[in-house]
C-alpha cells in the first residue's frame, strides 16, 4: 500500500468516524481503530525490510547485535504505546492514556538499562575508575 492509499483510507475513515460519532460512538471508535490497524499492517512489510537492511549494515560495521535488539525493542514499545495512547484518547479515556504513556516510558527505561550499563562501564574505564558490576 502506498502513501496515497494510506492517506485516502485515513481520510475516508475519519469522515465516517466523525459522521457516526453522534449516532453511534462505539462504531465510530471501531472504524478509527480498524483503519489504524489496516494502515499499520500495510506498512509492516516496509519496516521488516528496513530492519533487515539496518542489520546487514551493522553486521558489516561489526557493531554488537545486542545493541540493535535493544534499539528495536525500544522502538517497538514506543510505537505500540503511541498507538494505544491515541486509541484511548479517541475513546475519551485521557487518564488511561496518560497511564499507558507512563508505563511505556518505564518499559523503555528498563529495556535500555543494559545499554546504559555498558556505556557507563566504558566511561568508567576511560576515566580510570573501576568496573560496574
Amino acid at each position: 500500500m502506498n502513501i496515497i492509499s494510506i492517506c485516502a483510507l485515513a481520510i475516508v475513515s475519519a469522515i465516517l468516524s466523525l459522521a457516526l460519532k453522534r449516532h453511534n460512538s462505539e462504531l465510530s471508535i471501531l472504524i478509527s481503530i480498524g483503519a489504524t490497524v489496516i494502515i499499520l499492517l500495510s506498512v509492516i512489510e516496509y519496516v521488516l525490510s528496513s530492519i533487515e537492511t539496518v542489520s546487514t549494515i551493522l553486521a558489516q560495521a561489526n557493531i554488537n547485535s545486542e545493541y540493535i535488539m535493544i534499539l528495536l525493542k525500544v522502538m517497538g514499545v514506543c510505537f505500540i504505546t503511541e498507538f494505544t495512547c491515541d486509541c484511548t484518547k479517541e475513546a475519551g479515556l485521557l487518564s488511561l492514556s496518560s497511564n499507558i504513556a507512563l508505563a511505556g516510558k518505564i518499559i523503555v527505561l528498563i529495556t535500555a538499562l543494559p545499554m546504559f550499563e555498558n556505556v557507563l562501564s566504558v566511561v568508567t574505564s576511560l576515566s580510570g575508575g573501576g568496573t560496574i558490576e
